[in-house]
């Protein structure tokens, strides 16, 4: 059990309190009650005393006749007398006699026995007498009388011992009353502990528990006194803070849930700019800040974070900018946190916002009306060109006419390709897309599409190669839709492999299974131009294009940046997946990955 600092107080201060007034108590019962007690019995005896010398000269037989009745009524004055002839030392031959208990007193002050031995008339009063001075104040007279022509030596003595006794039996009281006087400490010690130092004990242990949230113990309320009153206050205060720790506690896991949950990063730094607060989304902007920092795609676009939040500290003004880095685009927000009453900034609160799928989007938007503009441009002005020819009769033979004719027809499909392109990634992203799978023999259908575009791949040059194993293999699949797929992906082999100055050109189909993953894989290679690698992870997007060059090679088609992600939508759609690996400057291999049992049958067979 621990001390209690106040309750040791309030003992130790009632306590002092008792024993300071015990003790002014008795010694002022010793310095002033005491002596002045013993001053007025010795001057009462020392005046009887002089009294009864006085009677002794005027009237002696009086006095020696009642002198022995004297000592017996007055116990504490003793009388003695001798004449001359009897001698000093032997008191038998007195004619009166002290009682035993004085003449052991008297016979045992040799200062006394040398003045009853000098026969001479004293008057010694012990505390007037420095060279007479006892522990037990006493008068000693000793006065010559003459009787019947005889000379008397009149001795008397009175002393206080009566009142030394008293004083030993107060003392005794005293030491018994200051013992009984620390008993009763001790209890009221005790009453203290109990009653008040294991109580605040108790509190201060509680209110410990409650700032360590812990709200499972509660005081014990017996009475109505203070402690009482304040131990029930404690309760329900610690109810009051335990139903506000499991609010707040909500409150704080719902906030946390949130700020995790948000794409917004959250970033609070104190009015030091140091970072108090942050969510997934903040500390992700942060570190890409930290990496991209010396990767700004100009110094002019390079935004320091630190200079505006000290300028928000400084200004205490709301700002918004942009951040564009070669990665990454984000919008910041900053707001500097006032106090109402001292206009002081608290912390600033900053909020980043990841625009770089919206702003790279913008940017595939413009860079598709600019591509759509140009690919539909052609076409329209050879349509009309040659259509105003045909009308105005420039051509004048009958097969002039069906060659314009032809080559307007071939600018309407391509043009018609090209919307038909647009509208089914319009469908396949709006969740529109049927899939009407046949048994068809990959093999075969490979071949097929090696023979259509051989024609193409000679007239720039490239060769294009098949590569497929000996069985036959046989795979459920949308041959319209895996048209698309092929077609795009064959053109693009062969545009970017005639582009190059290579010797050896080629684009290479391949087919083959894989057992372990259950997988198709289908390939189609080439040596061409390559994707630069910061290129390959958006070729897949929508409008986004690797080849912004817009250089007429073959028949002057580029392409919409839109074929790559109808081919995806395919593969996706037969429950496949596509994936590519390009060397900038070598090459690039598109994979196609299809299932072997999209339906729970076998695919393959050999004829």
């Amino acid at each position: 059990m621990k001390l209690n600092i106040v309750a040791i107080r309030i003992w130790l201060i009632t306590s002092g309190l008792i024993l300071f007034s015990l003790i002014a108590t008795s010694l002022f019962y010793a310095h002033f009650y005491s002596e002045q007690i013993k001053q007025n019995y010795l001057n009462d005896y020392e005046s009887f005393m002089q009294n009864v010398e006085e009677l002794s000269n005027s009237d002696p037989d009086y006095i020696i006749e009642y002198l022995q009745e004297a000592n017996v009524i007055h116990s504490k004055l003793n009388f003695a007398m001798r004449s001359d002839s009897q001698d000093v030392h032997n008191e038998a031959e007195w004619n009166l006699q002290f009682s035993d208990d004085v003449y052991q007193r008297v016979i045992s002050n040799p200062k006394l026995v040398a003045d009853i031995e000098a026969n001479q008339e004293i008057h010694v009063r012990s505390d007037s007498n420095p060279e007479y001075k006892s522990k037990i104040p006493y008068i000693f007279h000793i006065k010559h009388i003459e009787y019947q022509n005889e000379q008397l030596t009149f001795y008397a003595y009175a002393d206080l011992s009566f009142v030394a006794a008293i004083e030993r039996t107060v003392a005794i009281a005293l030491v018994i009353l200051i013992l009984f006087s620390i008993f009763l400490s001790y209890l009221y010690y005790l009453y203290l502990r109990r009653n008040i130092s294991e109580p605040i004990n108790a509190m201060t242990n509680i209110a410990f528990d409650y700032a360590r949230d812990d709200f499972s113990h509660q005081l014990p309320v017996s009475g109505r006194d203070d402690l009482s009153e304040l131990a029930m206050a404690m309760n329900k205060m610690g109810h009051s803070l335990e139903t506000n720790r499991t609010v707040v506690r909500q409150e704080k896991e719902l906030l946390s849930h949130i700020m995790t949950s948000i794409d917004t990063g959250i970033l609070y730094y104190d009015s030091d700019q140091t970072l108090i607060l942050s969510n997934p989304a903040g500390e992700l902007f942060l570190t890409q800040y930290q990496v991209e920092k010396g990767n700004f795609s100009s110094k002019d676009d390079y935004v320091d974070i630190e200079l505006n939040l000290k300028e928000a500290v400084e200004t205490k003004k709301f700002s918004q900018f942009n951040i564009e880095m070669v990665e990454f685009y984000y919008e910041v927000t900053i707001l500097p946190l006032i106090e109402d009453d001292t206009l002081e900034i608290r912390g600033i609160l900053v909020s980043t916002k990841d625009l770089t799928h919206e702003h790279r989007l913008d940017k595939m938007r413009v860079d598709f009306i600019n591509n759509i503009s140009h690919e539909l441009r052609t076409p329209l002005v050879m349509v009309q060109g040659y259509s105003e020819a045909i009308i105005d009769d420039i051509a004048e033979t009958i097969d002039e006419k069906k060659e314009m004719a032809q080559i307007i027809s071939d600018e309407s499909q391509r043009m018609n390709r090209m919307v038909n392109e647009m509208l089914d990634l319009s469908r396949m992203e709006a969740g529109f897309i049927e899939i009407e799978k046949d048994s068809i023999d990959l093999n075969r259908y490979l071949s097929t599409l090696v023979a259509r575009f051989k024609k193409m791949a000679s007239e720039v040059n490239v060769t294009i190669n098949l590569d497929v194993p000996d069985e036959t293999i046989l795979l459920s699949i949308d041959k319209d839709k895996m048209d698309q797929v092929f077609v795009n992906l064959i053109n693009n082999a062969i545009r970017h492999t005639g582009m190059t100055d290579k010797a050896a050109k080629t684009v290479t189909l391949r087919l083959f299974e894989d057992t372990n993953l259950e997988e198709i894989i289908l390939e189609v290679s080439d040596t061409g131009t390559g994707i630069p690698k910061e290129d390959v992870p958006y070729i897949f997007d929508r409008f986004f294009k690797a080849d912004k060059s817009r250089k007429n090679y073959s028949d002057n088609a580029t392409g919409t940046g839109i074929g790559l992600s109808v081919v995806q939508s395919i593969i996706e759609a037969h429950g496949g997946r596509l994936s590519v690996e390009s060397t900038l400057g070598r090459g690039s291999t598109f994979i196609i990955h299809l299932p072997i049992h999209p339906d729970g049958m076998n695919p393959y067979d050999t004829f």
